[in-house]
């Protein structure tokens, strides 16, 4: 007798990646950095005191476009059959869960590297507010396509989906799915759920070469100069495709993002 039953009222998110993985086989590595928040914590608390909305998420998005845009040729993805060609823009994307929690989408931040923090900041947490309150139209299209679709046909319609917008660059807005509709790097916000350690899988639509998890800002025992303090640290956890980001250019995302959250002004 079987020890299985039907999953019913399914999210269109969950329907969505039990058709779109396969079995593992994707080369993935993973890696997490500690950075003292203490430049942050004071640059934020300026910012809100001013009348602008930002969030450490912002920070993160906004320093990781800027790492990608001082190495242009790390700013890549892989097609078909091998292929690497180099993105002209990085546009970053950054998860969003819808109001109950069931389904995620997200916010494509274009040219992410060139934009004000503050406009930033706004952008998303507008793009946000509609995807919440399930007002966005091609959150919406996306969602309602994916749970009237039959689950045996998920799996070719996905891998059509992408390569019509990943190969072929075709805008499929109308479907929710504009070409390279994930950008250079995914960011996901778990701090407001208390996660502390994390990892994301790479999304085999998404052509991302990074997936990073940001949680809760903590105070931690650090050891500093032989004496032992405790100082905010945001420890972000994060996944790399390795075909275009080895062990090497881990290294210098970590460093160069370290310099600018230690000089947070820069992002301003």
């Amino acid at each position: 007798m079987s020890g299985f039953v039907k999953l019913e009222n399914q999210s269109s998110f969950r329907r969505m990646a039990a058709a779109m993985w396969h079995a593992p086989n994707d080369p993935t590595i993973y890696g997490a950095s500690e950075y003292d928040m203490r430049a942050c914590n004071a640059l934020l608390e300026k910012l809100r005191a001013e009348g602008t909305k930002v969030t450490v998420t912002h920070l993160v998005a906004k320093g990781v476009a800027m790492v990608l845009a001082r190495h242009p040729h790390l700013n890549a993805r892989v097609r078909f059959w091998g292929k690497l060609e180099r993105r002209k823009d990085v546009d970053i994307f950054v998860q969003v869960a819808s109001e109950d929690g069931r389904d995620l989408s997200g916010h494509r931040i274009a040219q992410a590297d060139k934009l004000p923090l503050a406009e930033l900041a706004g952008g998303l947490r507008a793009a946000a507010e509609k995807i919440r309150k399930d007002a966005d139209p091609n959150f919406k299209k996306s969602k309602n396509m994916l749970r009237s679709l039959p689950w045996w046909i998920l799996r070719p319609f996905l891998w059509l989906a992408s390569v019509l917008t990943n190969e072929l660059n075709f805008d499929l807005s109308g479907s929710g799915m504009p070409p390279d509709p994930f950008g250079a790097a995914m960011i996901t916000s778990l701090g407001m759920h208390g996660v502390d350690e994390a990892y994301a899988p790479m999304t085999p639509v998404a052509r991302c070469l990074m997936i990073m998890l940001v949680p809760q800002v903590k105070d931690r025992v650090v050891v500093e100069d032989g004496h032992i303090v405790i100082r905010p640290i945001l420890k972000l956890f994060a996944t790399f495709d390795h075909r275009i980001i080895d062990g090497h250019s881990a290294a210098v995302i970590c460093r160069e993002l370290r310099s600018i959250l230690d000089a947070p002004e820069q992002l301003v």
